[in-house]
């Protein structure tokens, strides 16, 4: 981790690209974003007398804002734009690229999309439909006969929009331990085996869980129907007849790998620069759920492209439109819960392909989130309004992020003036800190381990592979033969329960090993649950089965 001291409040000055011809500000507003750096503002603006129709063009100063939700929420760069009816009307980068360096934000910058490249996963399907070398409701597995669910029916019936929908039924984020610390040693073939492990504890197209695996097989059909990589369907498909010279998801040139932001983590008086995932030059294997880079030019180009159905700025269609109502077609239904109704009149809510659907007071929004140590981004269109928002972030601040989209979003809305920074900011005060340690529960006097050598042995499970678990100067040590982010020490908590704290320290995700012995005293297995240090954290190691590499044998006879 390379550590670089925060130079105070000096930021570069946005970097324009265009700039926007209305910055009338919501009432108050002015002040509490001019003040930004020790504003305490109230979470609601208080409104004007009469409450004036929505505007045509964004009333805020986005300057102001995007410094606003810097200072508010500690983050080093950002880059921001709007497209209305076409045309850019806003686009600058702000703050640093990377703290401690020269060079500041601007709008060919490459940043990062996480999550948002799922929407670059779901339009190269659409370009195989349009093909005719793939279906959406066909079943998957008869362009990709190596997919195997944990049931029969679900492996014969499980088509494209069962996975870019999140309906296949498997639990929330199973697997993502397979993508998940890089670098690893899992392939793309591992992940498509290991589905047939998982079990469909939600019921197959009986609800929304969020799995970044289906985005990987998904992209596995989508080559072997084409005949090329997903990166280089995505490149020669959609990012070349755009124009996107600056948008990657396959191999990116070596005279590319300039004007990079870098992701960030920490907070305070300096920032940590998260080595593990600057953007490389090769793609990861998450790619397709997560791997593209993109410079604000070109996310304000693609986002122009989804707004005209599938038609770039010079004519060139990409995908058809029928495509494009497919995407964007509510295929699994959310819950809406009563703050979203009050905060946001949203009526309904459903996931289509690649895209979160809803109605924000009145107005419909087509949205996705992107997410990965160090970065943060957002697309919001209003498909009603010609409307649409970007936002690249090169740290984890999700507040910053949704922060100010809302806030653009909403100056185009005939809608309550609320100051969005301020509002997440009391959200993440009152709720969203650092929970206590997910330490076991009180059981009285501390139980001893037995000898250590009883614990130690090779253990496998069918999908993660091997970990062996050894004696180090009196130390058990464990390590995962294809994940070595997952190597560090046991420590003794109580009885046959340890902690496992990983080498490095950027992992974060450090877990609880408790190995399960029979009434003879011989160790049958080892289950594993995440240290839960925040109310987001997702468990990833629940789903692991290790036993005995022994007994492991002697099941597969």
């Amino acid at each position: 981790m390379s550590k670089a001291s925060r130079p105070g409040t000096t930021l570069p000055a946005p970097m324009n690209r265009t700039a926007m011809t209305h910055r009338i500000l919501l009432p108050g507003l002015l002040l509490m974003l001019a003040g930004c750096a020790t504003a305490q503002a109230p979470a609601t603006v208080p409104a004007a007398e009469s409450a004036p129709a929505a505007p045509a063009t964004a009333n805020i100063d986005i300057d102001l804002l995007a410094r606003y939700a810097m200072e508010t929420f500690d983050v080093p760069g950002m880059a921001v734009g709007v497209i209305k009816d076409g045309e850019v009307v806003y686009a600058a980068g702000h703050g640093l690229r990377e703290a401690g360096q020269p060079g500041g934000v601007n709008t060919d910058t490459l940043f990062r999309l996480a999550s948002v490249t799922k929407a670059f996963t779901a339009a190269a399907a659409a370009v195989m439909v349009d093909d005719g070398k793939l279906s959406w409701d066909g079943p998957v597995n008869q362009v990709l006969p190596a997919l195997r669910m944990n049931d029969p029916w679900v492996t014969a019936n499980i088509s494209m929009v069962d996975l870019l929908a999140h309906r296949s039924g498997l639990p929330a984020h199973a697997g993502d331990l397979l993508l998940w610390p890089v670098p690893n040693a899992f392939t793309e073939d591992d992940i498509v085996a290991a589905l047939q492990y998982f079990p469909l504890d939600a019921g197959f197209r009986n609800g929304y869980t969020y799995d970044n695996v289906l985005y990987i097989v998904a992209a596995q059909a989508i080559e072997q129907a084409g005949g090329t990589s997903w990166g280089e369907t995505v490149d020669t498909r959609l990012m070349a007849p755009l124009g996107l010279d600056r948008c990657f998801a396959g191999v990116i040139p070596e005279e590319q790998m300039r004007n990079l932001a870098a992701p960030h983590g920490g907070r305070g008086s300096d920032w940590s620069v998260i080595e593990r995932n600057r953007i490389p030059r090769q793609p990861d294997k998450f790619s397709p759920a997560g791997g593209i880079a993109c410079s604000l030019d070109d996310m304000l180009t693609w986002v122009g492209t989804q707004l005209a159905g599938g038609v770039g700025p010079d004519g060139t269609a990409v995908f058809s439109p029928a495509a494009a109502r497919t995407m964007w077609r509510p295929h699994n239904p959310l819950g809406v819960s009563g703050a979203e109704k009050q905060l946001h009149g949203t009526n309904f809510k459903a996931y289509g392909l690649g895209w979160r659907l809803r109605d924000v007071h009145g107005v419909m929004e087509v949205s996705h989130t992107g997410s990965l140590d160090g970065w943060r981004a957002h697309v919001v269109m209003a498909p009603d309004l010609g409307l649409g928002i970007v936002t690249l972030l090169n740290s984890s601040s999700s507040a910053a992020r949704s922060a100010v989209s809302t806030q653009i979003l909403y100056s185009y809305l005939d809608a309550p003036p609320i100051d969005w920074v301020g509002w997440y900011r009391d959200q993440q005060s009152s709720g969203g800190g650092s929970a206590e340690q997910d330490a076991e529960p009180d059981r009285g006097p501390v139980q001893p381990a037995r000898p250590l050598a009883r614990y130690t042995g090779q253990y496998a499970d069918p999908w993660f592979g091997d970990v062996a678990i050894t004696l180090d100067e009196g130390t058990l040590r464990f390590s995962a033969d294809k994940a070595p982010k997952f190597t560090g020490p046991l420590l003794h908590h109580d009885g046959d329960l340890f902690l496992a704290q990983w080498d490095d320290r950027e992992v974060g995700m450090d877990a609880w090993v408790r190995f399960v012995f029979d009434p003879a005293g011989r160790v049958t297995g080892v289950r594993m649950n995440r240290q839960m240090n925040s109310p987001s954290d997702l468990d990833h190691f629940r789903f692991l089965d290790l036993v005995p590499v022994d007994n492991a044998k002697e099941a597969n006879r």
